[in-house]
């Protein structure tokens, strides 16, 4: 059987941590009040064969019913299909949180696997954060390791 994990780059003033349901993340070392500038990576299993440009039609529309407003958005084919979306996105307690998302598409039969990064941080933090969430996003990939059954 084999275990699948992201692997991606961690900047200085940055440290890995695990949340329940991803494959794991890094985050700011800094935080602005309680909130350290974040990135989970999680994998996804979608119905289909989806194209990059089926994917970002599909993320706009949730983002859209969310209530985001989207600022960026780019398909790119390299290292494998998918899409990046940035946006602005109010909080709870009504601070600008900027969320960017990076979604990468693996064939699997009949169905794609998506690798999603996941960067969310404060719209006030974004001068401090914008350079190294750009090198997480763009440096997440998925490797798999064969273990032993008992």
């Amino acid at each position: 059987m084999a275990q699948v994990a992201a692997t991606f780059e961690v900047p200085n003033g940055w440290e890995k941590f695990e949340w329940e349901g991803t494959l794991g993340g890094v985050r700011h070392l800094t935080a602005t009040g309680d909130f350290h500038p974040n990135v989970l990576v999680t994998l996804d299993k979608w119905p289909g064969q989806v194209s990059a440009q089926q994917a970002d039609e599909i993320l706009g529309q949730q983002l859209t019913l969310a209530g985001a407003e989207v600022l960026e958005r780019e398909t790119f084919e390299e290292p494998r299909p998918g899409v990046e979306v940035a946006t602005l996105q109010r909080d709870e307690a009504g601070a600008t949180v900027r969320v960017r998302y990076r979604l990468q598409l693996l064939a699997a039969g009949a169905n794609t696997l998506v690798l999603t990064a996941v960067a969310t941080y404060l719209l006030e933090q974004a001068d401090g954060v914008d350079a190294d969430v750009t090198s997480i996003l763009r440096s997440v990939d998925l490797t798999t390791s064969a273990t032993r059954d008992a």
